[in-house]
């Protein structure tokens, strides 16, 4: 009987953590031109392009706890990238929104993902790309933890 090979190499995980972690790396490094990181990047697609308004969806659909969301809003507010909407009735009550500065910024950080994406499968066919994903997709259903976005 033949002894199989448990070396680190020989573990998909290890090779889809190498690539997540070389996307995440060019992503983060194509962002720094604009002065935002990934979280800034996913909260303000999320409010862009997905409609989250409020701090506890966004923390919801991004996957990470309401603490840390306001931490990344108060940096974000900061940038001047989003404001704040308190309610006049009920200041526990928040929405979202974009300041110009952030609409105009939003299809450049979309321009730079789609940048980072393309590089990465460039040496792949279309088919294949959709396979990928499709494989991918079908290996995280099988988890046991659902992992944060971000």
């Amino acid at each position: 009987m033949t002894e199989k090979n448990y070396s680190l190499q020989s573990s998909t995980g290890y090779w889809v953590t190498r690539l997540a972690r070389a996307i995440e790396a060019d992503f983060e490094a194509s962002l720094e031109k604009h002065n935002v990181t990934r979280a800034a990047w996913a909260v303000l697609s999320a409010i862009r392009h997905h409609d989250v308004t409020t701090p506890a969806t966004l923390a919801s659909f991004i996957g990470i706890d309401r603490a840390a969301i306001t931490r990344h809003l108060d940096r974000i507010e900061e940038q001047g990238l989003i404001v704040r909407d308190r309610s006049s009735t009920d200041r526990r009550s928040v929405n979202l929104m974009l300041t110009l500065k952030g609409e105009r910024l939003v299809p450049e950080l979309a321009a730079e993902s789609e940048a980072v994406n393309a590089k990465f499968v460039a040496c792949l066919t279309e088919n294949e790309n959709g396979s990928i994903q499709s494989l991918i997709r079908r290996m995280l259903a099988n988890s046991d933890v659902v992992v944060p976005d971000l």
